[in-house]
């Protein structure tokens, strides 16, 4: 498929063997920095030629569109370098880093050829590894691979349907097995029809295409109920609970001996709340034999729902980070903050618990973000405690850079509980613009300060506080008249330099 695909675009079809290097012709295949697919399309790039990436689809892990967006994308490379070697080195590392190696080499003279540029490691070894896999391949019996057989070509035979129809619908009505149309649509990675579309197009073998038309023919309509599996895949927020009432379909079953609410809940994949909210149950309630209970199985319009509203989506969290004392530990930072050795080390992705060192920014936990309740219309808000100005900004639908503009921060740390933030343009800006100060050789200008008094926080440092506001901590002892640099108490007020 890949080969025809180069043949047919006129590209040479050595290009074929970026494949295997890449991915190994794994279309699940993922980087450590998040490129996905056969060939490993990072998101940014993946948009930009064409390729849908969201919470429901990622036609990166689809073969044929990713390899047409992948020969659109060297066909840029190759018409900005007009050579194929540079052009897959910048495939591996990207076109700005291959153009400041050409351009440093101009400048010193050399020529500027793949082979005498100074490029990353991976790059250098990554142009001689296509290379080597193209000889691999074309003589397998000479490197001992003459025992390999090529797999089948790709059967690129495909069918559209509205949402409405289920995978596992599909599935049934094609007479094949659901994990075997889920292999072969990797691009439908949750097994789930993109609920932000009307249709959608899948892979479906030639026979069973037959199958599925002919069923189609007899019954045109979507099932009404959806498997209670897909419970899974939605969200346990109360919103989402009312969406499944109002849009699910509910299914009734029996108590049968030996049951109870945490094994019924497992069973039927929904969760021990929603269980008892549906049957009206509490904590005094007796389960008795062959009593018949409800619940919700979600249908495509459940699945719309959640898809058209992002508010049903889980709370925003936000990280709480410190930085670790000398000779600080992880048990003692754990029991300090009141968790775990495990959570610190899988919140901050540490294989070893003494491989921390002093200073090392340290997420310690999360905390829900405290901005629902604010108004949607104000043109000034107090600032609420547990936010950030990235969650103020996406419920102003503005920026973080404005809010910053607006209320002449310089730093988003700076932002503090309580405080009065414009989250709109004020009428009239009462700060002049800041002047351009050209400094010449031979003379100096003092610069304007005003100064602010700021309140200490939990886990805050004279080094820190000195880095946010730009300035030295010579400069807030003296300020502040403080005996020592480590001597800060929680809540004391100090006075911080703020330039004008």
């Amino acid at each position: 498929m890949i080969t025809r695909m180069l043949q047919k675009e006129g590209l040479p079809l050595d290009l074929a063997y970026m494949v295997p290097v890449e991915s190994n012709f794994n279309v699940r295949a993922r980087s450590k920095k998040s490129a996905v697919g056969l060939w490993q399309f990072i998101a940014s790039t993946g948009r930009i030629y064409g390729l849908k990436i969201n919470r429901w689809i990622d036609e990166r892990r689809d073969p044929v569109l990713a390899t047409k967006a992948a020969i659109t994308y060297l066909k840029h490379l190759y018409g900005i370098f007009g050579d194929w070697e540079l052009a897959m080195a910048a495939y591996n590392s990207g076109e700005g880093r291959v153009k400041r190696a050409i351009n440093r080499a101009k400048k010193k003279g050399r020529k500027h050829n793949f082979w005498s540029l100074r490029l990353p490691r991976e790059t250098m070894g990554y142009v001689p590894s296509i290379m080597a896999m193209a000889v691999i391949f074309k003589n397998p019996k000479r490197y001992g691979f003459g025992h390999v057989r090529p797999l089948s070509p790709m059967d690129e035979t495909k069918a559209s349907l509205t949402v409405a129809f289920s995978l596992e619908e599909v599935a049934k009505r094609s007479k094949m097995s659901f994990s075997a149309l889920r292999d072969k649509n990797p691009a439908l990675f949750l097994g789930v029809p993109p609920m932000t579309q009307t249709s959608y197009s899948f892979y479906v073998p030639q026979n069973n295409r037959q199958e599925l038309m002919a069923s189609l023919k007899q019954n045109p309509n979507p099932s009404k109920k959806w498997g209670h599996s897909y419970n899974a895949l939605l969200g346990s927020s109360n919103r989402v609970t009312r969406v499944l009432e109002k849009f699910g379909a509910p299914i009734y079953f029996r108590v049968k001996t030996g049951d109870n609410l945490w094994d019924l809940a497992r069973k039927h994949k929904t969760s021990i709340r929603r269980l008892a909210r549906w049957n009206r149950l509490n904590s005094k309630s007796v389960l008795r034999v062959n009593r018949r209970l409800k619940i919700y199985v979600p249908t495509w319009r459940v699945f719309r729902e959640v898809a058209r509203n992002s508010s049903y989506s889980s709370t925003r969290l936000i990280a709480l980070r410190i930085r670790v004392p000398k000779g600080g530990a992880l048990s003692v930072i754990a029991e300090k903050y009141r968790t775990s050795v495990r959570k610190l080390m899988r919140w901050n992705k540490l294989s070893n618990p003494h491989a921390i060192r002093a200073g090392q920014r340290l997420v310690v936990g999360y905390r829900k973000a405290s901005n629902s309740n604010l108004p949607r219309e104000a043109s000034v808000i107090r600032v609420p405690r547990n936010t950030t100005l990235s969650h103020l900004a996406i419920r102003y639908k503005t920026s973080a850079r404005k809010l910053m503009t607006w209320n002449g921060l310089t730093n988003s740390r700076q932002l503090r509980t309580g405080m009065r933030l414009y989250v709109k343009a004020p009428e009239k800006i009462k700060r002049k613009q800041q002047k351009r100060i050209v400094a010449k050789k031979n003379s100096r200008r003092l610069i304007k300060v005003r100064h602010k008094i700021i309140r200490v926080r939990n886990g805050d440092t004279l080094w820190g506080i000195a880095r946010i506001y730009r300035t030295t901590v010579k400069v807030l002892v003296a300020l502040n008249e403080l005996k020592s640099e480590s001597h800060l108490r929680l809540n004391q007020k100090l006075i911080v330099p703020y330039p004008s």
